[in-house]
């Protein structure tokens, strides 16, 4: 659909690798939950706009959370 917004990812195969589940407590009230990260992300655009960079979060959040039935 022309104009819709469009989210990309472009990785490096021979990179591309999960890492080892995490331990995260950012929740609140200091609960936690586990993560796993991954190595070999070169771009991920959401909306047009570059949210990791290198494997690095750019601190832009330009998406929108989606509830069930919501679209």
């Amino acid at each position: 659909m022309e104009g819709a917004p469009a989210d990309l990812v472009v990785y490096d195969l021979e990179r591309l690798e999960c890492l080892p589940t995490e331990v995260a407590h950012d929740f609140p009230g200091g609960e936690w939950r586990r993560i796993q990260r991954a190595r070999g992300y070169r771009f991920v655009l959401v909306n047009g706009e570059v949210t990791i960079e290198g494997d690095r979060e750019t601190g832009i959040y330009s998406g929108r959370l989606l509830r069930h039935g919501a679209m």
